[in-house]
């Protein structure tokens, strides 16, 4: 059975902007997304076997997207929330207790720890050349066999709000895929509104980055 690793807004910290919360783990939202949201996936193949799929979810979850899609990750603040686990979810959306295998702090063979639910990033460059940072939580840490991923939702509420779930599959042929989901919506006003083409133009490029980001070529 698989399970998902979520944390929600648990300390005193920012809110995030949006209220779909978890929409990116629905299994129809590329079809059905939020109202007022939109909703795209992209995925390109990395190569084959176990060792790549080792490899590339070692990148992912250490902030591997973000720096091999050259921007910058300015500061990462981990979840420091005594006594609170997190939840997880089976494969139909409903919550289990906790396992200790599941909340056990997982490793990069370099001895970089993995990301966690529960931890904010802030990343600049993603709306270059402006030099607006933007702050992310992340909502939930996918761990499965032959699936390792995370979410992140913003914390802003411009220029975009929702979330994008980053993930990495071993598929049944034995090839090994980087997929990136998200369920976003354009702030709002004027501004945004006459701006909302060269947003989602941007959006779109920046997906084929984040697919293309965990290549080995990148993340050496």
């Amino acid at each position: 059975m698989s399970e998902t690793q979520r944390r929600s807004n648990f300390s005193g910290d920012r809110a995030v902007s949006y209220g779909s919360v978890g929409a990116t783990q629905a299994a129809d939202v590329l079809v059905f997304p939020p109202a007022g949201f939109r909703s795209a996936q992209s995925e390109f193949r990395l190569g084959s076997g176990q060792e790549r799929f080792d490899t590339a979810t070692a990148a992912l979850m250490t902030w591997g997207v973000p720096k091999g899609s050259h921007l910058e990750v300015v500061s990462v603040n981990e979840a420091h929330s005594e006594g609170y686990n997190g939840l997880l979810f089976n494969e139909f959306g409903a919550p289990v207790p906790p396992t200790a295998d599941a909340l056990d702090q997982l490793f990069a063979p370099d001895g970089t720890p993995y990301l966690s639910a529960g931890t904010t990033v802030e990343l600049a460059k993603l709306w270059s050349p402006s030099e607006l940072t933007s702050s992310y939580r992340v909502i939930y840490v996918v761990r499965e066999e032959r699936r390792m991923g995370y979410a992140l939702g913003t914390l802003d509420y411009e220029p975009v709000i929702g979330e994008e779930f980053f993930s990495v599959e071993w598929r049944d042929d034995d090839s090994v895929w980087s997929v990136v989901r998200s369920v976003t919506a354009i702030a709002e006003g004027r501004k945004y509104f006459y701006l909302t083409p060269l947003i989602r133009l941007r959006q779109w490029l920046q997906r084929r980055q984040y697919v293309r980001s965990l290549l080995p070529a990148r993340t050496a």
